[in-house]
């Protein structure tokens, strides 16, 4: 029954990495304990060779390239462009300039609404037709994709569909008390780059459940237009963003309740979730010091109570926590009961979220897993993108349980995004590779910088608190590299086909050329060939990188947006504004020339 092949997803966390790992040695886990011996009641399930559902290995869309850096030039336009007609080199480089006209980029959504009114749909979305949307969207639907989905397949890259569209608006009202699983199954069902082509703001249930259609939508199309491509999904278009923002504080005040017990029991303080990635991990309690920092902070009734707490938290039986046995050993409903003993109203008191909006998590676990049980089954790989600090603790929960239970198969289903503007993200990417070998599953995860800086900053200014984003572009950059380097390296190590012990897949979704250089320089050093290694761009956007990779067997894809044109309009206007702002950038620059010298080159040979 779906009871039994469910698992309990209630942990704060949902990860129960080495104690090697937790004690700053993140690349220790091959000694640890396999993730057999911990126990299912406390929310990590037990790997068998029985819940492995995919046995079938889907055909490869790239081979394995061998990687020598030396043939690789970036810089050769008559490769880079061999896919597009002069009129899409001149449509390109109209692109271009549109998006340098200051007063056009802010303007837009005016002079749209305004060619409208005197233009009529027709002629404006026929102009937008043959210039922004051609450009950057495949098409208006899964039918019209298809002919640019298999010109990309022809060249060697495959596709990353986003739909673009908005929902079909419906009128705003309050959102309804939502339909309810029934508690006693609850309880057992649920868990505490490129830029995504869609922005979200929570109206309703009733809008949610129509972005779940359109994901469903999408990850059908993915595999009517291209069989090993992927589908993006965002989850604040499946639930209340703020819903989200206060799972990720009941994580970080749970996390900041361990950090006070290894302190010897003083009031947690208050974290901020920017700085969930950077907090100390680091403490190990034994019983005596839970115990007395237990009885500091809460009500007990007998002292066999805090053993009995001790007991369970202590999953492997060694006498001793961890921080991620931990944060896997508590499920939301125990938080909402561990909070009315606390001694003071303080912030682990004020975490716990009210049956209302449990109900309303339930309603978007069950949304998410509709997607990825039919992602599963069609055999479509799923990206589900980060968003901002104060969502995504949540997000990360609720993806890494999709992991443990979906990526069983010959390949990962379900992939994480990693942020590496990011403080604290190579510590992040390590345990999770490490927690990946020990439960025995595939890891899965785009790497992109990050989207948020700007909104990020201002937060942190604004609430007082030192901000979650690395200092300088060099610092992001390093960052990027280490967990490209990390994710890598755990593939070099992978020489096992055991559960667990495979090689991750990763999408470096990058329009930075140095970085690009940077994994397969790596790659090339460790003697590896590209298994398990892609690469990404956006639709329109670096195809001096995404069709040379493609040309030399790569892994290459394109992020691609699709939908009726007069919905995508909104994506449309943000990507022009968007490519204004780094219109000034190298990478950017490079592309523009090259365009320009390869007109030359096919229109004025002599």
């Amino acid at each position: 029954s779906s009871r039994v092949v469910r698992e309990r997803h209630f942990a704060l966390v949902g990860s129960m990495p080495c104690r090697q790992a937790m004690r700053g040695s993140p690349r220790g886990a091959a000694s640890c304990r396999p993730a057999a011996s911990y126990r299912p009641d406390i929310g990590v399930r037990r790997p068998a060779k029985q819940e492995q559902r995919r046995t079938v290995t889907a055909e490869a869309a790239f081979q394995a390239t061998p990687v020598e850096t030396k043939h690789l030039n970036f810089s050769d336009p008559a490769a880079a462009f061999a896919a597009k007609s002069n009129f899409e080199l001149l449509r390109t480089t109209l692109v271009f300039t549109i998006c340098r006209i200051g007063p056009i980029v802010r303007h837009c959504q005016t002079l749209y609404d305004l060619a409208l009114k005197i233009l009529g749909s027709t002629i404006t979305h026929g102009l937008l037709r043959h210039t922004l949307f051609n450009h950057f969207c495949a098409g208006e639907n899964a039918k019209e994709i298809v002919p640019k989905m298999e010109k990309l397949h022809h060249y060697g890259i495959g596709g990353i569909l986003d739909y673009a569209a908005e929902a079909k608006d419906e009128p705003v009202t309050r959102a309804a008390a939502p339909e309810v699983v029934p508690a006693g199954e609850a309880e057992d069902d649920v868990v505490g780059a490129p830029l995504s082509a869609r922005l979200y703001y929570y109206e309703n249930e009733s809008k949610c459940d129509a972005h779940r259609d359109i994901f469903l939508d999408a990850v059908r199309a993915v595999k009517d237009a291209t069989p090993n491509g992927f589908a993006a999904i965002k989850l604040s278009g499946l639930g209340d963003p703020k819903l989200l923002e206060r799972m990720s504080n009941v994580l970080v005040q749970m996390a900041s309740l361990f950090k006070s017990l290894s302190d010897g029991g003083e009031e947690p303080m208050d974290y901020p979730c920017a700085l969930f990635y950077t907090a100390d991990r680091s403490g190990v309690l034994d019983y005596e010091t839970f115990s007395k920092a237990w009885k500091n902070l809460f009500h007990i009734e007998s002292e066999e109570e805090v053993r009995e707490i001790f007991s369970k938290l202590d999953v492997d039986e060694d006498g001793q926590i961890n921080y991620l046995e931990w944060s896997s050993g508590f499920k939301l409903s125990e938080v909402d009961a561990l909070v009315h003993k606390c001694k003071k109203q303080g912030p682990v008191y004020k975490s716990a979220l009210s049956p209302e909006e449990r109900a309303l998590y339930f309603n978007l676990v069950n949304r998410v897993e509709q997607i990825i049980m039919l992602a599963e089954e069609l055999d479509v790989r799923v990206m589900v993108d980060a968003e901002w600090t104060d969502i995504q603790p949540a997000i990360d929960s609720l993806v890494l349980w999709l992991q443990r239970k979906y990526n069983r198969g010959s390949k990962p289903i379900v992939f994480n995004t990693y942020q590496c503007y990011l403080k604290g993200m190579h510590e992040r990417a390590l345990r999770d590779l490490d927690r990946s070998k020990i439960e025995g599953w595939r890891f899965g995860a785009k790497l992109v910088r990050g989207a948020y800086m700007v909104s990020e900053r201002e937060k942190a200014q604004t609430r007082g608190h030192e901000s979650p984003i690395c200092e300088t572009y060099e610092d992001t950059e390093q960052n990027y590299h280490n967990v490209i380097d990390a994710c890598v390296s755990h593939n070099a190590e992978s020489t096992s086909t055991e559960p667990g012990h495979e090689k991750a897949e990763i999408l470096i979704a990058s329009h930075n050329q140095s970085s690009i250089e940077f994994a397969l320089k790596r790659l090339e050093e460790l003697g590896k060939n590209s298994e398990g290694v892609y690469f990404g761009q956006l639709l329109g956007m670096a195809d001096h990188l995404t069709f040379t990779l493609g040309a030399k067997g790569f892994a290459a894809y394109k992020y691609v947006p699709y939908g009726p044109i007069d919905e995508v309009v909104p994506y449309l206007i943000r990507r022009t504004q968007e490519n204004s702002a780094i219109l000034g950038s190298e990478g950017v620059q490079q592309e523009r020339q090259m365009v320009q010298k390869e007109l030359r080159r096919r229109l004025l040979p002599i």
